[in-house]
């Protein structure tokens, strides 16, 4: 066990970030609408990834939701107006704000996952667009992982416990527990960790269910593999690999 954990320090985190900057570059490319006036990126970081994406749309106004207080202070400096409130509720938003909505690598920490879509398509203008980036619960590390009674590990980080697999090539790498703390006591349980995370037919269905339409789904990073390599395999096998992006129209 030691001798793969060994192994998967030096695979793991090449593959896992070729593909995450796979997705990324796939979900900037399925927004169609440019030249907009309103952008918003909900759970946006410091706002580097947002940065790249409204470069693209070419808006004339940038919108993002960070709950982190250093992050939302570094995404305000390069320009976004960004505010903080809790995404399982309501948003503060008024209805139709909005031209395009990016979701990057945070619906999985929401337990309101229904009402989040929901509060997406609301505050969309009519013909506006998402695009969700997501890990799959059902991409083949994930699979194997289940089939060996372990944790999946899109899910092994339980509010700053690693736990469930005996594969985690991270586990002993140091928690800020101030951190861990702060939001365990704020009752936004997803700051720390993955709530639910969905599969490819599980965004489709949720996505329809709430109203979007021409709702298109594809996978980045073909765990454990990375490269053109990985796109070829995702081409040929659509639903697992490691991350799901989703585009959809209201």
């Amino acid at each position: 066990m030691r001798l793969v954990r060994s192994l998967l320090k030096n695979i793991a985190p090449r593959s896992y970030k070729d593909g995450l900057r796979r997705c990324d570059n796939l979900g900037k490319n399925l927004f169609l609408n440019k030249n907009i006036d309103r952008f918003l990126d909900v759970g946006c970081g410091d706002g580097t990834l947002t940065m790249e994406f409204a470069r693209i749309l070419n808006t004339k106004e940038i919108y993002g939701v960070e709950l982190v207080d250093q992050f939302r202070k570094q995404a305000t400096e390069k320009g976004i107006k960004c505010c903080e409130f809790d995404l399982n509720g309501s948003w503060l938003y008024e209805n139709n704000f909005f031209d395009c909505i990016l979701s990057s690598q945070n619906i999985e920490h929401l337990h309101n996952t229904r009402l989040y879509l929901e509060e997406i398509f609301r505050c969309l203008k009519p013909g506006g667009e998402v695009v969700i980036l997501t890990e799959n619960l059902a991409s083949w590390v994930n699979i194997i992982s289940l089939f060996f009674g372990w944790q999946p590990f899109s899910t092994t980080n339980i509010n700053g416990w690693k736990i469930g697999n005996p594969l985690i090539y991270h586990i002993d790498e140091p928690i800020d527990e101030s951190f861990v703390n702060k939001w365990q006591g704020s009752g936004i349980s997803g700051t720390v960790g993955h709530v639910r995370v969905l599969t490819f037919g599980g965004l489709r269905d949720l996505l329809a269910l709430v109203g979007f339409k021409n709702v298109k789904l594809h996978t980045r990073g073909y765990l454990p593999f990375f490269g053109k390599f990985s796109d070829i395999l995702c081409s040929l096998d659509t639903r697992h690999g490691h991350f799901l992006i989703a585009s959809a129209r209201k």
